[in-house]
């Protein structure tokens, strides 16, 4: 069989994506379904088609049409753009490189140029790649990912190397075309190239296809306690969009970046993400649930260190219901300020659930108590009169960095009847031990000190026996930084016949090299032993390991 670039590249092409085939016979339906008795649709048409032109020799792979080679090339994009994005950005220039009549074709065709992706370092030959895009996509709407977030820079807001003449270079060459932006995301690690778009952008008159946003200033540490927004001299809030109304608009992610909360139009949004911001750039309370009605349709919701600020909220026993809210993430900072804000929330449909310390990212003091926040979501899992967290319904749930003790881990997770998939990164024992089955007690050689434990809080066993099954729907594991010695007790208890709970049948651990120690200093067990795999694989669980 002949062998030639563009030989070599459409074999590739028709295993990259299966929807591929089906799109094609939807396209070209009389030309596949004649091919086989075999039940139409499905990769091997395609796979039929272009080999059948392959085994002709070159010659044969041109006579493809140029409608169908067309087709391909954009469907092979979009398999691309799901699985990597900047695979995607830069596909179309493998395309065009491949031989003339391709070249030809995949200029002409708008639909592959519209994924544009720019990281740092800023140079002119991205510019320049830039324009190249913008021209050769025509009028499609464009997915745009800015990334000029520098790993070795070194804090000083004032020498980063992507400066804010950069940033408007960029963003003057794309305003142009600011009716086409369907997707745009902005990542800077300093404020002014931020400001620098939000000032810009203030002027536009019409986003008609607008979906998703997603601008960050990536500064986790401005979410400490106390800490205010820098620089002072930019403080001031700019409207997203100039105050326009975003139509179309329906994800929303705010990452260390403000906006003027009361000139803004935030509404009918399906998701909505704050995150590590300043307390004092935050919206009012009224500014927030503001924009929470103008969402009755929000679906996911995440709140990461602080939300709106609550020191000018009136008190009321009113809360505010969110019918289609089903994810609902919220990483706190401070444990009294989460339990007022989780007072004023009623979330029917919560089927997501994710808890984060986010001090212990940001704060040197490191996660703090988590007790009564714990308590105060299991108390109100079925009381209509408080506020309302119907754990007995939820499906899935990840717990970061939470620090509490046996008794009320136990409590909480006899909440989640339902229970299907738990995610726990870098929490202690007692609450792998509050896991455990029906009266289950770890062995007496079970390590049970685990990552940022003192011994003080070390878990009482004789109190953990338990009369109701915790999870007795969980099926699927995933754990980072945790003590592994105990977890494969834990699991290998939950396997045991009259348990009460279902086994687990998916565990995956990722596992953190050698010598590597938690935010606070206290090491935990880098690796699997061969005696705890033994012991985890005779569970039957399908057991994945991933080393960081």
């Amino acid at each position: 069989m002949p062998c030639c670039r563009s030989t070599v590249m459409i074999e590739s092409l028709v295993h990259c994506d299966n929807n591929i085939a089906l799109r094609l016979n939807r396209q070209f339906g009389p030309t596949f379904t004649t091919l086989s008795s075999k039940p139409p649709p499905s990769l091997w048409m395609v796979e039929s088609v272009v080999r059948s032109h392959i085994m002709r020799g070159a010659h044969g792979i041109h006579r493809l049409p140029n409608e169908m080679l067309s087709s391909v090339f954009s469907y092979a994009i979009q398999a691309r753009d799901d699985d990597d994005f900047s695979h995607a950005a830069l596909f179309p220039l493998t395309l065009s490189h491949t031989c003339s009549r391709w070249r030809d074709l995949s200029i002409s065709t708008g639909s592959l140029w519209t994924s544009i992706r720019l990281c740092f370092p800023h140079s002119q030959n991205q510019l320049t790649y830039l324009k190249t895009w913008l021209c050769r996509s025509k009028s499609y709407p464009l997915d745009i990912l800015l990334d000029f977030r520098d790993e070795d820079w070194a804090w000083e807001e004032d020498e980063h190397l992507f400066t804010r003449d950069a940033a408007i270079e960029i963003i003057s060459t794309i305003l142009p075309h600011v009716k086409r932006w369907r997707h745009i995301e902005f990542f800077t690690d300093t404020w002014a190239p931020i400001h620098a778009f939000l000032n810009l952008s203030r002027d536009v008159t019409d986003l008609p296809v607008l979906k998703s946003v997603a601008l960050s200033r990536c500064n986790a540490y401005f979410a400490r306690r106390g800490e205010s927004f820098k620089p002072v001299e930019l403080k001031e809030a700019v409207p997203l969009f100039g105050g326009l109304l975003l139509s179309a608009l329906k994800d929303l992610s705010l990452v260390g970046v403000h906006v003027d909360w009361q000139r803004s139009v935030l509404a009918n949004l399906l998701e909505l993400e704050l995150k590590f911001h300043a307390y004092d750039v935050m919206p009012s309370f009224e500014q927030f649930m503001g924009i929470l009605k103008s969402c009755p349709d929000l679906k996911r919701l995440s709140i990461v260190g602080w939300g709106p600020r609550l020191d000018d909220a009136t008190s009321t026993d009113t809360k505010h219901i969110m019918p289609k809210l089903t994810r609902f993430t919220l990483g706190f900072v401070d444990v009294e300020y989460a339990l007022s804000l989780l007072s004023n929330f009623c979330l029917p449909s919560l089927y997501e659930l994710v808890l984060e310390d986010v001090s212990a990212i940001v704060d040197p003091d490191g996660p703090s108590d988590a007790t009564a926040l714990l308590q105060k979501i299991a108390s109100t899992n079925s009381d209509s009169t408080s506020c309302f967290y119907p754990l007995y319904q939820v499906g899935c749930l990840e717990l970061r960095s939470i620090r509490s003790n046996e008794a009320a881990f136990t409590q909480f997770l006899r909440c989640f009847n339902n229970l299907g998939k738990i995610n726990l990164s870098d929490v202690d024992s007692a609450l792998l031990i509050a896991l455990g089955p029906q009266r289950y007690s770890p062995g007496p050689d079970t390590k049970v000190e685990g990552p940022s434990m003192p011994r003080s809080r070390r878990p009482s066993f004789a109190s953990l026996s338990t009369s109701l099954a915790p999870c007795p729907q969980l099926v699927d594991l995933t754990c980072r930084r945790v003590d592994t010695t105990l977890l494969s007790s834990v699991i290998s208890a939950r396997a045991e016949a009259g348990s009460g709970v279902r086994p687990l049948q998916s565990v995956q651990l990722e596992l953190e090299d050698e010598g590597d120690e938690f935010d606070d200093g206290a090491s935990t067990s880098s690796g699997l032993s061969d005696q705890d795999r033994i012991s985890l694989l005779k569970t039957g669980v399908d057991l994945i390991i991933h080393h960081a």
